[in-house]
């Protein structure tokens, strides 16, 4: 298991269109069985966008690493589980009305998902995946 992006990986996820980033993003969690938030005081920050509330992820550390700049200076990369990320806090951002912003860029928004659509998503993934290895 590797825990960052291969080097052509990297540079290719800065042009990636939004459904492109979001397969990305998908496969790699599930790959890597964590998602990657910035953190103040234990809590993740969110950031408004276009009116709605958002929650930025990043499926490795280093893309973490590279959004701790500028209005988020200070902030620290932490990661969680796959599975708290699914059954804790998409549930919470759902109740909430806050959506999932997935790999914010330097300049560029993410791509904007509402936590029920990624949380469905992610469950057809792991049961695929999960009938995958039955077989």
């Amino acid at each position: 298991m590797r825990y960052e992006p291969h080097k052509d990986e990297y540079a290719a996820a800065q042009s990636m269109s939004d459904e492109e980033i979001l397969e990305y993003f998908m496969y790699r969690i599930v790959e890597m069985d964590e998602v990657w938030g910035l953190k103040q005081d234990n809590h993740w920050i969110t950031r408004t966008i276009d009116g709605h509330e958002t929650l930025p992820v990043w499926p490795y550390k280093r893309y973490a690493d590279d959004a701790a700049t500028g209005e988020w200076q200070g902030f620290t990369p932490l990661p969680e589980t796959l599975e708290f990320f699914i059954y804790q806090i998409l549930n919470k951002l759902a109740a909430q009305s806050v959506l999932v912003e997935i790999m914010p860029r330097k300049d560029t928004a993410g791509c904007l998902i509402s936590p029920l659509r990624l949380f469905n998503f992610l469950e057809s993934m792991k049961e695929s995946r999960e009938f995958i290895l039955d077989d």
